[in-house]
């Protein structure tokens, strides 16, 4: 299973990337910028660390390549309805 996570998208600074936005569980706006391959459908390629019943503990694929991710660290809660799963 693949996760994924609702978000904002926006072009990015390169035809390769895009910027994305979401709130965390506190409302905060988390932004930062990925590859196109990671972003399918307005929806961002994650990882869930943990998940509870209303919350999951969530981080971003990371490529290789460096200068790729969220501008304010790299593990974040989120409400539950905003990740989605794709075989």
């Amino acid at each position: 299973m693949v996760n994924y996570l609702k978000c904002d998208v926006s072009e990015g600074m390169l035809s390769s990337e895009k910027g994305v936005e979401f709130h965390d569980i506190n409302g905060k706006l988390i932004s930062g910028f990925f590859p196109n391959k990671l972003i399918k459908e307005n929806n961002l390629e994650i990882q869930v660390i943990n998940s509870w019943k209303d919350k999951s503990l969530i981080r971003a694929k990371f490529p290789d390549s460096g200068g790729y991710g969220f501008f304010q660290g790299s593990g974040f809660y989120v409400n539950n309805n905003l990740i989605s799963e794709s075989e």
